[in-house]
């Protein structure tokens, strides 16, 4: 080989995209998607069983999709593809990433490169949801508020204070419901079955819930 030759190739390993980005390595034979949406790296998460792929733009601006079985997806081709894979037990989607929960006893090899494929294959980008219109709730005096205006003030401390916090590591919370003075919540993604979820993360959200709102709030995973 010639001396142009190789200083070529080494200048073509310099150019940015030429190696790899992030914890995980994309599969040699990755298809590429028809709107140049992609999975850039693999992000590990808090619970072994849960890991985050990264894509390389937003593909939903607000709320977030949580399915558990292909039935769930609503006809979605990504979701009903990953369901299509043996030992794909959950799917969570929220801004840039898609989090996938495997079962029990399966292993990461070869599987996360399947819904890695999976993913650059059939990922899209999803209408916004309409956020909760939260303007105007007197949150001081939240024990005299209607039950729908409790609801929106609880969301307002999961938007602000929570749900961000949780996306980082491939999870998120939905609020169930309120009953009483118990403020009803359930994990998606990556907290579905995560160990920390029903004890220092549960107690920081009400922590969080009781500084924002009222004290006497008591907050359980349903």
């Amino acid at each position: 080989m010639k001396l142009s030759e190789v200083l070529k190739l080494q200048e073509e390993k310099k150019k940015p995209g030429a190696g790899t980005t992030g914890t995980g390595s994309p599969p040699s034979t990755s298809p590429a998607n028809k709107k140049g949406l992609k999975v850039l790296r693999t992000r590990e998460t808090p619970n072994p069983n849960a890991l985050q792929f990264v894509l390389n733009a937003q593909i939903l601006n607000h709320g977030n999709k949580s399915w558990s079985s292909k039935s769930d997806c609503g006809g979605d081709k990504m979701g009903e593809a990953l369901f299509s894979i043996d030992g794909v037990d959950k799917v969570y989607i929220m801004e840039n990433f898609v989090t996938v929960t495997k079962r029990n006893g399966v292993t990461w090899k070869p599987l996360s490169d399947r819904i890695w494929k999976t993913v650059d294959s059939h990922v899209d980008y999803y209408k916004t949801e309409g956020k909760a219109e939260l303007a105007g709730i007197d949150v001081a005096n939240y024990l005299s508020l209607s039950q729908d205006d409790k609801k929106k003030a609880v969301e307002m401390v999961l938007n602000r204070s929570v749900r961000s916090s949780l996306a980082q590591d491939g999870g998120g919370v939905d609020l169930k419901g309120i009953d009483g003075n118990v403020v009803q919540i359930h994990y998606q993604g990556a907290c579905g079955d995560c160990a920390s979820s029903t004890t220092g993360t549960l107690k920081y959200i009400e922590r969080l819930i009781q500084q924002q709102l009222h004290s006497d709030l008591i907050v359980k995973s349903v």
